[in-house]
C-alpha cells in the first residue's frame, strides 16, 4: 500500500517521458497495478525503488512499441512510394524545344497542307468536317495529312531548330526524303 502514497511523484517521473496526461494516468496506473501485484507474491524490501524500477520499465515497454509502430509504418512505404509523378526540369526543357520544333515544322508547311494537318491532328476534325469546311476532297485531305505527318516527323528526326541541336523524338531512323 506504500505504492499508493507515492503516486503524485510517479506522475512527474511519468511526464518525463510523455506530455498527454491519458498517457500519464495509464502507466501511473499499469505501475501501481503491477507493483501491487509483485508486493502480494512477496515481500519488497524498497518499494519506492521498486516502483520507480517498474514505471521505468512498464515507459520503456510502451516507448519500445510506439517505435516498432513507428519502424513499420515507414517499412509500409517503398520508394516508388515518393517519386514525383511529375517530369524534370531536363524532361520540360526537352519537351518545349520539341514543341517548338514540331511548331516550326508546321509552319513550313504549304498554306493547304497546313489547315488540313491542323484541323486534323490538333484540332481532331473528321475527314468529312474538313472537307465541308475547306471545299477539298476526302482524298486529297488524306494526302495533306500523310504528307504533313512526314515532314513533320522528318524535321523533328533531324533534330535542327533555330540552329540548336535536339534529341531525335523517335527512336528509329528516319528515311532519307526525296528532294523536289
Amino acid at each position: 500500500m506504500a505504492f499508493l502514497n507515492k503516486e503524485r511523484y510517479l506522475r512527474s517521473y511519468i511526464r518525463r517521458f510523455f506530455r498527454d496526461d491519458t498517457v500519464v494516468d495509464d502507466i501511473c496506473q499499469e505501475t501501481i497495478v503491477r507493483a501491487l501485484a509483485a508486493e502480494r507474491a512477496r515481500k519488497i524490501d524498497t518499494p519506492d525503488a521498486f516502483l520507480f524500477g517498474v514505471a521505468r520499465n512498464v515507459v520503456r515497454k510502451l516507448l519500445d512499441d510506439q517505435s516498432r509502430s513507428l519502424i513499420d509504418f515507414v517499412e509500409d512505404f517503398s520508394p516508388d512510394d515518393f517519386d514525383n509523378p511529375a517530369p524534370g526540369v531536363e524532361q520540360v526543357l526537352d519537351d518545349r524545344e520539341r514543341m517548338l520544333l514540331f511548331t516550326e515544322s508546321v509552319l513550313k508547311l504549304p498554306r493547304q497542307c497546313q489547315r488540313v494537318f491542323l484541323m486534323k491532328k490538333v484540332y481532331g476534325y473528321s475527314h468529312k468536317e474538313i472537307s465541308a469546311r475547306l471545299g477539298i476532297s476526302i482524298s486529297t485531305i488524306e494526302k495533306h495529312v500523310a504528307a504533313g505527318m512526314k515532314r513533320c516527323l522528318d524535321d523533328m528526326d533531324s533534330g535542327v531548330l533555330s540552329g540548336l541541336t535536339v534529341v531525335p523524338a523517335r527512336s528509329t531512323p528516319s528515311k532519307t526524303r526525296k528532294s523536289t
